[in-house]
């Protein structure tokens, strides 16, 4: 989550659906009162969804199963093949389909005829499970102290003495210090040295490319021309942990 906000995605072809997954959205967190406020991303159309994931983060994805020209296994696979650690929960009016559904490794599957119980339940889950992952980073800002979450960070640039750190959602945050320390604070976290000057969040890389790394955003980073093969072989290592890959 970037900050206390909890930013979700719900595709469905039905406008009227949407309105309600949404309604059950918001009631669920208010009745498991957690302290975060919910920023709603609603799309009628799967590509409009999967190109929108490509540009910012989303904490979690509700996806209707029976869609038009892209449907929410289509989409589902499409979104994965981007970002291994994507949080999907299946929306369906047919129960059965919560077999086939298995396949692409939801977190939970959510029936249109149970919808504010079958919410509630996936929404407690969720944050029972993502409450120990929430691991922050504190950083100087003015005369105080800010916390980021991991999560939210894309990658830190060294430019000199200065560490610009950039967060999902545009914002960046500078503090004097050292690549190589942050790097090492940072070590178990799941962040790539790609490079003397830049430090990523392997959730928000795309493709390790010959001599750059391309992010979900579209952003192009240098990479060291000795790294590559390192940097591949961690890539792997991740996809395969969060996300079952061979």
């Amino acid at each position: 989550m970037a900050g206390d906000t909890l930013h979700i995605g719900i595709c469905d072809d039905s406008r009227e659906d949407l309105c309600r997954i949404e309604e059950a959205v918001n009631a669920g967190v208010s009745k498991i009162n957690v302290p975060v406020t919910v920023k709603s991303h609603l799309f009628v159309a799967g590509e409009d969804m999967y190109e929108a994931s490509r540009q910012e983060s989303f904490d979690l994805f509700f996806l209707d199963i029976e869609m038009p020209e892209l449907d929410g296994f289509s989409l589902a696979k499409k979104i994965c093949s981007g970002n291994p650690q994507v949080c999907l929960i299946f929306v369906s009016a047919h129960d059965s389909f919560v077999f086939d559904s298995q396949e692409y490794m939801p977190f939970w599957f959510v029936r249109k005829g149970m919808l504010e119980k079958d919410m509630l339940l996936a929404l407690k889950k969720y944050f029972e499970v993502t409450s120990f992952k929430r691991v922050h980073y504190r950083i100087k800002d003015g005369i105080g102290y800010r916390d980021l979450f991991l999560q939210d960070i894309i990658y830190v640039e060294c430019q000199g003495h200065m560490l610009m750190i950039q967060e999902a959602g545009g914002k960046v945050y500078k503090q004097y210090g050292s690549l190589k320390a942050l790097e090492e604070e940072l070590s178990g976290h799941h962040f790539l040295r790609i490079h003397k000057s830049f430090l990523v969040n392997q959730k928000y890389i795309e493709e390790i490319g010959i001599r750059e790394v391309r992010l979900l955003d579209g952003t192009v980073l240098e990479m060291g021309r000795d790294r590559r093969k390192a940097l591949r072989e961690a890539r792997l290592e991740y996809e395969r942990k969060y996300h079952g890959y061979q």
